[in-house]
């Protein structure tokens, strides 16, 4: 789609028939010759076929193209609003994959799942501490996994997103994410829902994990 669009964006520069002074005599010709009909029938159906960050990215860059070239303003920011939508839906996608990637890693994974699963169960009166999962043992032992963790978080690198500003938004959720989830689970374990004698081997806040999973 980038291609062909360039190449008509670049022809219709090149020639005087294309000229705003140049009246076309026939309205469906103009139409099918026009640069919001092939923006038009090349990117919306190229979306279906969009499966990465950098697609979309080479989508937009089409369209300032055909901007450059007389694609009304309007009609540009139109198409670009539509990229910009499967964009964010593909980094959600992203974030949330990688999320639960890093949550294995550091050593929460089985924690929070555990957690979730205990959530669609629960019943007045039920304890984390009693729960398969939450244990007092394997709640100690993934923290301590977990914290050792923070001063080298294992975020990923995402090098195959080109975008830079793409790639830092998308490593920024991820590591929000993860210290949502935490926070999540700490005030969990420390509630009268928790059902923990001793939790001192809880050494970090919400907060300061924030902190350190995003420096």
């Amino acid at each position: 789609a980038h291609s062909m669009m360039t190449k008509i964006a670049e022809a219709r520069s090149a020639s005087p028939g294309y000229s705003v002074d140049v009246a076309c005599p026939k309205p469906q010709v103009e139409t099918s010759l026009s640069l919001d009909f092939a923006c038009e029938t090349l990117v919306e159906n190229s979306l279906s076929f969009c499966r990465t960050l950098d697609d979309a990215v080479t989508l937009k860059v089409a369209v300032t193209t055909a901007k450059k070239a007389g694609l009304a303003t309007s009609r540009a920011a139109y198409f670009s609003n539509l990229i910009s939508e499967k964009e964010q839906k593909m980094i959600y996608e992203l974030v949330e994959s990688e999320t639960k990637d890093v949550l294995e890693h550091c050593g929460l994974g089985s924690l929070v799942t555990a957690w979730k699963r205990m959530q669609q169960v629960y019943v007045d009166g039920m304890v984390m501490a009693t729960h398969p999962g939450l244990s007092p043992e394997e709640v100690e032992t993934s923290m301590k996994e977990f914290y050792s963790s923070l001063y080298s978080p294992p975020l990923p690198t995402l090098e195959n997103v080109k975008d830079p500003v793409l790639r830092k938004s998308a490593r920024s959720q991820i590591a929000e994410s993860v210290a949502k989830e935490y926070a999540e689970l700490y005030e969990a374990l420390t509630s009268d829902m928790g059902g923990y004698v001793d939790l001192g081997f809880m050494g970090h806040t919400p907060s300061q994990v924030r902190t350190l999973f995003s420096a």
